[in-house]
Order: structure tokens, then sequence, then C-alpha cells
């Protein structure tokens, strides 16, 4: 190194980074950091002010967040389709729903409510369902899961995989470990 550079022009990149870092954080005075790295003071507060907009530009909002990325127009039905698309999509709570639409939408709705479109939109579904045509099916994979440690009733379409039939089970049995038969 040439003898005619300063001890602040001397310092690597990693060891002004640290003393800009010491200033902010205030862990010493800038008359210590100063004379233990052989610098003026005045280079200590400039590594200080580095460190300081380097901080800010990292934490500041940049114009893509704040743009706007589309208009959304949220009506009764986008909000009830919303309703159903939180709880069978993303597995939300009656709850979760509400908190979520008081929350983000300042729109209150009560647990009730949920569960009522919830209830009207299972209806239209089994409406829509006992419509469809099974007389293409040949073979039937019928099969007996559990969901929430009861009994569902799954049939399925061996050549397209078309689900013809999930139902819930409720039983009422009087001795335990009976089997349900079912063709």
């Amino acid at each position: 190194m040439s003898p005619a550079l300063s001890a602040a022009a001397r310092l690597s990149p990693s060891v002004r980074q640290d003393i800009g870092i010491q200033v902010l954080s205030r862990s010493q005075s800038i008359s210590h950091l100063a004379a233990t790295h052989q610098v003026s003071r005045k280079f200590v507060y400039h590594q200080g002010d580095k460190a300081q907009r380097s901080l800010d530009e990292s934490f500041a909002p940049t114009p893509a967040d704040d743009a706007v990325l589309f208009h959304l127009p949220v009506t009764k039905n986008w909000l009830y389709q919303l309703i159903l698309s939180l709880v069978l999509i993303c597995h939300s709570s009656y709850r979760g729903v509400v908190e979520l639409l008081r929350d983000l939408f300042d729109t209150p709705i009560s647990v009730g409510t949920v569960h009522n479109r919830l209830q009207e939109t299972a209806e239209k579904a089994d409406e829509i369902n006992q419509s469809q045509d099974l007389a293409s099916i040949a073979v039937g994979l019928q099969d007996e899961i559990y969901q929430a440690n009861r009994p569902v009733l799954v049939g399925v379409d061996a050549a397209s995989t078309y689900c013809y039939l999930l139902q819930s089970v409720n039983i009422g049995m009087k001795k335990p470990g009976a089997v349900i038969c079912w063709m």
C-alpha cells in the first residue's frame, strides 16, 4: 500500500460498514470510534450517514409496491363467493371468515351468515348433482372413507375418475364395531 493513503482510505469496506453500524447502534461514542480506527470524527459521521441512507433505502416502499394492480368491484355475490372459497379452498374456519371480512373489508358478518351461505351452496350443489346423468358409467369404484372420524361413501367412475357419490353417513350403531354394507 502506498504510504500516501490516509488511514480512512486503507480501511476495508467491511470495516467501514462496521463503523457505520456502530454509529447507528450508538454502542460507542463517535470520538472513541475515530480514535480506535485512527480516522477523523467527520469520517465516522460520514460512515454513519451512509449506513442510515442504506437502511432507509432498504425499508422504503418502492413505487411498484403501491401501484394499483387492478380494481375489484366488491358486491354481495362476490363476498359470498369469497366466503365459499375461504372455507373450501383455504380450509378457513367460520370465525376466520368473519375475522377476515371484518379486518380487510370492514364488513361485519356473523358466524350464522357464513353457515347459512354454505348451506345454501350445498343445497344448490345437491340439486346439480341429482341432475347428473350417470348412465354412461360402466364400472363404478365404491369405497368408504372417513372424514373427521365419520364415514363417507364414495363412488368414482373407473374410466374418467368422475366422482359420482360423496355422501356422509349418519350411523346410529348400537354395537361397537358394526360394519356397514352397501352396494
